[in-house]
């Protein structure tokens, strides 16, 4: 059973005085208090201004942020920055701060992150969603589009709650930049290390074209240290070019 984080106790909080959920944030956030605005900017995503002592308060989103889900999770990370203590002071997010699901992410933008994947994806709902479905990117993707959120969101919270024997991993520039292993996936990743060859991830890095459906492949070209020889994996990758980066869907086979 997956633990309950700071930041996804808030966001059910939070849920719990929200008739009908979160619903659209853009309306949400005037209710706590909090202005948005949308700027053009280079150096940030979100940023949170609080007025002192007065539980009120500004977000300041990109506007040139061009998916709507991404744009959703920033908007969400910040009110999880304004409502969760401890972030008391006024915080700007750059791009690697939101939806940065690596170990190296700062105490603080997990705990938001954790409050914006709980708010805008419940997990009674997206565990009624996965249900009993084979693990896929358009599985995926679909819960991204229903509940407005970001891709690699999305993505990562199919894997805290499945009941597969999966993981999602995110790699850039040709090594792995972070991963997220479900409850009963038992191999690892190593952080920085490089894709090998016969991933499709590695492929998709090289400019090569890969299939849309999944693919066997060996454990061991994606897990460190020693695994079963015969131990094969299903892979489903999917080039992201705006992000530099791929996202890869993995599953023991059955």
């Amino acid at each position: 059973m997956t633990t309950l984080t700071k930041g996804a106790a808030y966001a059910r909080a939070l849920a719990r005085e929200l008739p009908g959920g979160a619903g659209d944030l853009f309306r949400v956030a005037p209710r706590l208090g909090l202005e948005i605005r949308e700027v053009p900017a280079d150096g940030f995503d979100g940023a949170l201004i609080r007025a002192h002592e007065v539980p009120l308060g500004a977000i300041v989103i990109r506007k040139s942020i061009r998916e709507a889900g991404r744009k959703n999770f920033t908007l969400a990370h910040e009110i999880g920055h304004f409502l969760i203590p401890g972030h008391d002071h006024e915080l700007v997010c750059t791009k690697s701060d939101i939806g940065n699901w690596g170990d190296g992410s700062k105490a603080i933008e997990r705990e938001a992150d954790d409050f914006a994947a709980e708010l805008l994806m419940p997990s009674a709902l997206i565990q009624r969603i996965i249900g009993s479905a084979a693990p896929s990117l358009e599985l995926i993707q679909k819960i991204a589009q229903r509940f407005h959120t970001s891709l690699s969101a999305a993505a990562w919270r199919y894997c805290d709650l499945a009941k597969e024997q999966c993981a999602i991993v995110w790699s850039k520039e040709g090594q792995i930049d972070w991963s997220k292993r479900s409850e009963m996936f038992a191999l690892s990743f190593r952080k920085g290390s490089q894709l090998q060859e016969g991933t499709l991830a590695a492929r998709a890095f090289a400019g090569l074209p890969i299939p849309k459906q999944r693919q066997e492949v060996s454990a061991g070209s994606w897990v460190s240290g020693s695994v079963l020889a015969d131990t094969k994996l299903w892979e489903q990758s999917k080039a992201l070019p705006a992000y530099d980066s791929v996202i890869s869907l993995l599953w023991l086979r059955r």
